[in-house]
């Protein structure tokens, strides 16, 4: 097995074909979350960085079973995280996408109520004292008085009523967006990361142990993986 081969488009995929040919062991990469992903892949760093910082093992590294099966570890693990993590950030933009057509779909709502109250306003303003016009022309101002008096209090009632209306989704839509009082005070939380019922596998289950006399009083581990390169393109 060569640390070439790994060179392909989904490097997990070759990387998990290895450990399962060469040393028998099969990394179900299916199994794991996000969370566990990262805490899995910073503790088979925090072992390559062991092996890299024992004067007894660094130059013969390259020939350790158990140091190659790290790197391939490494390389499936990061891969998949990789992975996980455009999944994580393609699911969050969708429910941003999903949430601002909600808020556009209320917004609406009173953008239509704000269209009927221009229309009724214009209604009353110009339309009814041209119609009652012709009342008194066509049929007698007594007539025409009896239906200005009617309409005009029918259409100011409207709008009022209108004006109530949108008042109320307006508020409604204020709690959606976060603006309001009540419910919205816990939309910016963001949601605690779930674990999926998969544990965090511990350093035994990795079966690697630590090289011989390697310098423990090292620097710690990083918590969180922040180069997503393998460390078998580090040792071409």
């Amino acid at each position: 097995m060569k640390l070439n081969d790994l060179r392909e488009s989904k490097v997990k995929k070759t990387a998990t074909r290895a450990l399962k040919e060469n040393f028998n062991y099969d990394l179900k990469l299916d199994r794991l979350n996000f969370g566990t992903t990262r805490q899995m892949l910073s503790q088979v760093r925090g072992l390559l960085k062991e092996y890299r910082q024992s004067s007894n093992t660094f130059h013969s590294s390259h020939r350790s079973p158990g140091y190659l099966k790290l790197v391939m570890m490494e390389q499936a693990l990061s891969d998949h995280y990789r992975d996980l993590y455009v999944e994580r950030q393609v699911v969050l933009e969708n429910e941003e996408v999903e949430k601002s057509q909600v808020i556009l779909a209320a917004q609406d709502m009173v953008d239509t109520v704000q269209k009927m109250i221009e229309q009724v306003s214009k209604m009353n303003a110009e339309e009814l004292p041209a119609v009652v016009t012709g009342v008194e022309n066509e049929i007698g101002a007594n007539e025409g008085e009896q239906f200005m008096s009617s309409s005009s209090a029918a259409l100011t009632e409207l709008l009022a009523n209108l004006a109530k209306a949108k008042g109320a989704l307006s508020q409604a839509l204020s709690i959606v967006t976060g603006q309001g009082g009540g419910a919205s005070a816990d939309m910016g939380a963001e949601a605690p990361e779930t674990d999926m019922g998969i544990e965090s596998p511990p350093e035994a289950d990795l079966g690697i142990e630590s090289p011989p006399e390697a310098d423990l009083g090292a620097e710690e581990p990083e918590e969180e993986p922040e180069e997503m390169g393998g460390a078998g393109r580090e040792l071409r």
